[in-house]
């Protein structure tokens, strides 16, 4: 790694969330990239890496590269490419160290930011630093929503400020027009922008600014203040972020939740609940149906006694009834998360 790269790191001492802007193509795009991963020496970091069109050995090539043989203390990629199964070539070799992961099968930005989320909170204990490399947003603009990618940057540079981690995402700017690569920017702690000219540009964020949005008409957890629409409404919440990563983690879990929130009664029949889950279900194209006692053993077994932790219900077994603790600041979170992901 060059003396020019590593003082990159210099402009961003104050930086957990970087935009690289650089054309894919090009090796100082890689070069940056690997600098970014090694702000501290490889042995003393964690890397998480996030690809969606490149191989997890080609990511792994660039590092080898540009870095040399030193490995970090614990690297995991996450391997989103669609169309690929796992076993396929391209694959990075794993170690006690070294894992790949996929994402779950028709994965949606929910469950990338969940699965995200929950590797970041894998490492929070450990002594090494952590830092993270996602590859890239412009595949990831490309297949979603533009205003649901922007909800997903947002959600994951929250979530690494809160945990110290250093991040930075990959944007080719030929792919965009201006306009969204402006309103990409207020994101992100600091912007590196490399022109072949002058090369780097790096641009940190001087004062907090607001989260742009592309449009949306998806009210925000709490709703619009009644005072002023466009200021949204402050829900007070009991439960820590990841305590509601993790509980919106499950596809099932989540509509249990959809459905105890809609209802007007705080008592309801285990059987009753298992069939209106089943229903709602079979009526939705994005989950899968499944047999009645499947269904009631996964409410029983592992979702109500999940959410019988964080005190959101209560199982009595001799009534086999389920009673719900109404939760504003819940609520509010799961209308947000419910219109995103239904519609």
């Amino acid at each position: 790694m060059t003396e020019s790269y590593q003082s990159l790191n210099e402009h961003l001492t104050e930086s957990s969330s970087i935009l690289l802007l650089a054309p894919s193509d090009d090796s100082p795009d890689d070069r940056a990239c690997v600098d970014l991963l090694t702000r501290e020496p490889p042995d003393e970091t964690n890397v998480l890496s996030v690809t969606l069109s490149a191989s997890p050995s080609d990511r792994l090539s660039i590092w080898r590269r540009e870095s040399g043989e030193e490995f970090p203390a614990r690297t995991t990629i996450f391997d989103g490419r669609r169309g690929e199964t796992e076993g396929e070539s391209g694959a990075a070799p794993e170690s006690e160290s070294m894992s790949v992961r996929r994402f779950p099968e028709h994965a949606d930005l929910h469950d990338i930011g969940l699965a995200i989320a929950e590797q970041i909170g894998a490492w929070r204990d450990t002594d090494e630093a952590t830092v993270m490399c996602f590859h890239s947003l412009t595949t990831l603009f490309a297949a979603y929503d533009a205003d649901r990618v922007v909800s997903l940057i947002t959600s994951l540079n929250d979530l690494c400020d809160s945990r110290d981690v250093i991040a930075h995402h990959h944007v080719d700017p030929k792919e965009f027009d201006a306009e969204t690569v402006t309103t990409l920017r207020p994101l992100y702690d600091a912007v590196l922008e490399y022109t072949p000219e002058v090369g780097w540009i790096p641009t940190e964020r001087e004062e907090a600014a607001p989260a742009p949005s592309f449009d949306s008409t998806t009210p925000p957890p709490g709703g619009r203040a009644k005072t002023d629409p466009d200021r949204p409404e402050t829900v007070p919440m009991r439960h820590s972020f990841d305590t509601l990563l993790d509980l919106l983690s499950s596809p099932r879990r989540r509509t249990l939740l959809y459905y105890l929130k809609n209802r007007s009664e705080d008592e309801i029949p285990l059987d009753e609940l298992v069939e209106d889950v089943r229903d709602i279900e079979r009526a939705l194209p994005v989950r899968d149906s499944a047999p009645r006692e499947k269904v009631r053993t996964e409410l029983r077994h592992t979702h109500l006694p999940k959410l019988r932790e964080v005190g959101i219900v209560r199982y009595d077994a001799g009534s086999q009834t389920v009673h719900y603790t109404e939760n504003q600041g819940l609520e509010s979170y799961l209308d947000y998360v419910e219109t995103v992901e239904l519609g």
